[in-house]
């Protein structure tokens, strides 16, 4: 039978003042307007929504032991396992019995009452983790045994123009730029207006170099922020791949309305479990690397993560990767081929890295807003140039 989180990481916790704030439950720590744009007054109140918190509760369990998910990079997904991630998303979307439907609230919680915990300091990453997984339970509500992709942005680093890119095709993500009027998620609604994306008008995304760099730290505090400079700042990495998908994606009381939002995010939780795992073969327990400069007070070890019971410290137990889920390597070049494992991907040799299919020209045809995503042979173009521009002002990075 499935457990409650909370009640195993209690169990598996060596820090001995961790039971101070035991008695927390699942309160949200009070709204703030986190920009100068902010949704109004009653979506505000809808984080509050005694369905909405009752349901949330319910996400809180583990799986039985050893049944760990397996995260793929999303090309990497069979077709109806990519069908089956999209169809339960837009299960959750059109699920109307949690205000104003139970896609958008759980979105509601990146923004509306714990920002501070979630971006600006070391709980970035603990605090996304554990979004992810409530957010993977929510999926599984609607297709059983679906689990998150992950999306590694470097793939599409590798064109020159990453619009190009299948992944904006209809069978992955739609449209890449303008409102999004093709794919799975096609002419969605936001609290912010149509869903839309102008992909690659500011910022970049993550290279090779990047993860290397990562990679070369030794402790959580060289790659978040306040300790962290630029060049393995994780966050800061991860909030330029936010501003180059553009629209809802750039700004952080927007973002999680985009599906794009959380294979964005699990590719983040894939590097950082790469960094535990690098951590661990030099001596060091990562269940333990909480940094002693935080910055903001609520990302204090024993302040509340804002979600549930749970701590900020708890955002670093090895539970999560221990009982829930594991992740799949990244992509790579097949010895003796052209292939990365997908007929979505090829290997650049000369680069000796994974690129993705490209579109021509032509814009595809839309798919139907029912049903899951048709199988469609790829489409094949020369690659294009890539055009800049400024997305404006409330962008991840306040720059």
């Amino acid at each position: 039978m499935a457990k409650n989180i909370t009640k195993s990481i209690l169990s598996t916790m060596t820090m001995p003042r961790f039971t101070v704030c035991l008695a927390i439950w699942l309160m949200l720590i009070p709204s703030y307007d986190i920009y100068a744009q902010q949704t109004n007054v009653n979506s505000m109140n809808r984080s509050l929504d005694p369905r909405f918190l009752n349901w949330l509760n319910s996400l809180f369990y583990l799986p039985p032991e050893g049944e760990l998910r397996v995260r793929k990079e999303y090309r990497m997904l069979t077709d109806q396992e990519r069908n089956n991630f999209h169809d339960s998303i837009r299960l959750l979307k059109r699920d109307t019995s949690v205000p104003p439907n139970k896609f958008d609230a759980l979105a509601s919680l990146h923004h509306l009452n714990t920002a501070l915990s979630a971006h600006g300091g070391p709980n970035f990453l603990g605090w996304h983790r554990v979004y992810l997984v409530l957010f993977e339970n929510a999926m599984r509500e609607k297709v059983a045994n679906v689990t998150i992709p992950y999306w590694d942005n470097t793939i599409e680093e590798g064109l020159q123009n990453p619009r190009q890119s299948t992944l904006f095709s209809p069978l992955f993500m739609g449209t890449a730029n303008g409102q999004v009027t093709q794919g799975p998620f096609s002419f969605w609604s936001t609290p912010f207006g149509p869903l839309g994306r102008d992909v690659g008008n500011d910022r970049r995304l993550m290279n090779p170099n990047d993860i290397s760099t990562i990679m070369s730290q030794t402790i959580i505090a060289d790659i978040t922020n306040p300790n962290a400079p630029d060049v393995s700042n994780i966050e800061e990495l991860h909030n330029d791949v936010h501003v180059f998908i553009g629209q809802q994606m750039s700004r952080i009381e927007s973002a999680s309305y985009d599906p794009l939002f959380y294979i964005h995010h699990a590719f983040i939780d894939y590097l950082w479990e790469d960094f535990r795992t690098s951590q661990r073969m030099r001596g060091i327990d990562p269940a333990r690397d909480y940094p002693r400069i935080v910055g903001e007070q609520t990302h204090q070890p024993l302040a509340s993560m804002g979600l549930g019971r749970l701590l900020v410290i708890d955002g670093i137990n090895d539970i999560f990767t221990r009982r829930i889920y594991r992740y799949e390597r990244r992509p790579t070049c097949v010895p003796n081929s052209n292939t990365c494992g997908s007929q979505y991907l090829r290997c650049d040799w000369s680069r000796q890295r994974c690129v993705p299919l490209i579109m021509n020209s032509n814009t595809p045809t839309a798919l139907a807003m029912t049903g899951p995503a048709v199988q469609r042979l790829p489409w094949w173009s020369r690659q294009g140039g890539i055009t800049t521009g400024n997305t404006g002002q409330f962008v991840f990075g306040f720059n």
